[in-house]
């Protein structure tokens, strides 16, 4: 928005935040001249504590029945009988705040309006002088260069913001920039950290069946690529490397679009799967909100509950699992205890004492939560601490860096994270989260979505078959002019780290499966007969022997489909749900018609996979996304 806009902005707000004054003092008149029984009548009753509002999402107001539950630590065998140990803790107490008297834009308190009328009317006066001095004020600053023109076009600039996103200001997401061109004669390698997080395409989901566009910087082109089956065959005990490429209808007719897929064995020799299962659990005011869109309104504690239990029904028995929550302060729910014999009871007291209200403390969440896991892997169990938050941290240590450093020491053991609701939500540091802490990153707003994570890829979040995992892509410089990676950004690694193993990268869980697309700038003069035109290697660690290996396969130049239509249905649906990606999030890679040319081509590849319901929802995406691009 350019200087004068802002200024026509700025002008317009003055006038109308005096007539937003005079409105409230002129109804303030009205409420006090009615007489003093309707206050009365509004007064709280007598020995009800009052709470005056906070601005915080996470605030609310504690009754008797609230009261916090001491902390219980105890542990079951598998007959179920359970030791209880209280451990004695101060209850959380509310001070009843003085009501902060009321002040409207304009800076005239409420307490100006009297019922008295000769008090009254000096009061309307006294806005009348306000709300013409603001007006001279407008007339002057247009006279000093603001055209209505510009004022015009900085209130549309609004109001498309508005449109495209209006609670944005309550979700915080971070935009990582879209990869550029790269010339293979200045850097023929492109190296990354394998993602295999899905969390920004159900997020997206979120936003456009509740009739909005997201926010560009929720949109992650990886992780709408790997929610969908990359139609990869696993392998047993190694990981399958697939290059594919075709030319598409999006993008150059001298390009064609690469597509390297990883597929991760859903049986290694040293996988590892957690003895021990940390859940921290978010219960701030916050999760007392909605966690999906408007016409299916759950409450996202609800939707957390739901999920502890598909959880517990899907761990071997043997597992054991503790339980900590967290609002303004922390709380151990469960001590680790058998799931055999004792997911009932868990359950039980998760629902129980698991209930929104408060502040939101993370750090201290976390703290308790790897407290408990670090005491769980002295006694020689593989652990898991899985996050499940809508992350808006407001109490304690707020940013990724500085939640990690107050964990401190977290040995082996990962976090896997899993997002819940829209407005208020934290996308930046969930997702930093995980990649930082050795785990992958999801999200839920709905028990089918929940099913999916907690039912359906239960094994992949659970065991664990590569860790630091990397790949890097070489381009043959005679055959390739120029290349670009489709997302990743927050995920790149220096070339030179691709062999450093203390680098650290990706965790990949079994049968998982992570895709890349590269848009590929060919030069049509080479010869066919010798060379790869590109290799990918990845790199990781065995998770259980420690052990490094690296896999590599190519693309040649016969591999090249010479059409889109002759690729692969799975390959023209990862492009097809890149290419949506890169429209929403305004890629300067992208043209206009893309938007026709996607319902099109998402169409014909949910016929050629038979309907299948996540390609046939992509389309449903496409529409909705074309429709309220046109409002």
């Amino acid at each position: 928005m350019g200087t004068t806009g802002l200024n026509g902005l700025e002008t317009s707000s003055k006038v109308r935040r005096a007539w937003l004054g005079a409105v409230l003092v002129l109804m303030l008149l009205a409420v006090s001249c009615s007489g003093g029984d309707d206050a009365d009548e509004a007064a709280s009753p007598a020995g009800t504590d009052s709470y005056a509002a906070s601005p915080s999402v996470d605030s609310y107001a504690a009754s008797p029945d609230d009261a916090e539950h001491s902390d219980v630590s105890g542990d079951r065998d598998s007959s179920g009988s359970v030791d209880v140990a209280p451990t004695t803790s101060p209850s959380r107490s509310y001070e009843p705040q003085p009501a902060e008297e009321p002040m409207d834009e304009v800076g005239l308190s409420a307490a100006t309006a009297s019922s008295d009328r000769d008090g009254g009317d000096a009061a309307v006066a006294a806005l009348e002088e306000a709300v013409a001095a603001a007006q001279a004020e407008a007339a002057a600053e247009s006279s000093s260069g603001v055209s209505r023109a510009d004022a015009a076009a900085s209130d549309r600039e609004t109001s498309e913001a508005r449109r495209r996103c209006p609670e944005c200001q309550s979700n915080t997401f971070e935009d990582y920039g879209v990869n550029p061109f790269v010339d293979t004669y200045e850097d023929d390698l492109s190296t990354f950290a394998l993602d295999v997080d899905t969390a920004s395409y159900v997020v997206t989901r979120n936003y456009l069946e509740g009739g909005q566009l997201p926010p560009i910087d929720a949109v992650r082109v990886e992780e709408f690529v790997n929610y969908f089956d990359g139609g990869y065959q696993p392998l047993i005990d190694e990981f399958n490397i697939t290059l594919e490429a075709a030319p598409t209808p999006f993008s150059d007719p001298d390009r064609v679009m690469l597509r390297v897929g990883v597929q991760a064995p859903e049986v290694l020799s040293d996988l590892v799967i957690p003895d021990s299962v940390v859940l921290v659990l978010d219960r701030s005011g916050s999760m007392g909100e909605s966690a999906g869109s408007a016409d299916r309104p759950m409450e996202r504690m609800s939707l957390v509950h739901e999920s502890v239990e598909l959880l517990l029904d899907g761990l071997p028995g043997r597992t054991r699992v503790g339980v900590v929550a967290y609002n303004d302060r922390a709380g151990v729910i469960v001590e680790p205890t058998r799931v055999s014999g004792n997911a009932g009871w868990i359950i039980d007291e998760v629902r129980s004492r698991v209930r929104p209200g408060g502040s939101t403390n993370a750090e201290a969440g976390l703290v308790w939560g790897f407290d408990m896991a670090l005491s769980e892997a002295d006694g020689g169990r593989n652990v898991l601490v899985l996050l499940l938050s809508d992350g808006v941290a407001n109490v304690g240590a707020t940013r990724t860096d500085d939640i990690l450093e107050e964990i401190g020491e977290r040995g082996d053991i990962g976090l896997s994270t899993v997002g819940v609701g829209l407005g208020p939500f934290n996308d930046e540091l969930m997702e930093q989260l995980a990649n930082r802490a050795d785990g992958t990153y999801h999200y839920i707003d709905t028990p089918d979505e929940a099913r999916r994570i907690f039912v359906e890829n239960l094994n992949a979040m659970l065991a664990s078959v590569a860790r630091d995992a990397k790949i890097q892509v070489s381009f043959d410089r005679d055959k390739v002019i120029s290349y670009r990676l489709l997302g990743f950004e927050n995920r790149a690694i220096a070339d030179e780290d691709f062999r450093d193993d203390t680098r650290d990268a990706g965790e990949v869980g079994a049968g998982q499966s992570s895709t890349a697309l590269y848009e590929v700038t060919l030069d049509r003069g080479w010869d066919r007969s010798r060379g790869a035109i590109a290799t990918a290697t990845l790199r990781y660690r065995r998770p259980a022997s420690e052990r490094i290996t690296e896999t590599w396969a190519s693309l040649h130049p016969d591999d090249v489909e010479p059409s889109f239509r002759d690729a692969g249905a799975h390959f023209r649906l990862a492009v097809v749900a890149a290419e949506f990606a890169e429209v929403l999030r305004d890629s300067p890679f992208v043209e206009d018609r893309s938007m026709e040319e996607l319902g099109y081509q998402a169409d014909r590849v949910a016929d050629d996979l038979r309907r299948d319901a996540d390609a046939e929802e992509l389309a449903d995406l496409i529409d909705a996304a074309r429709r309220i691009r046109r409002r």
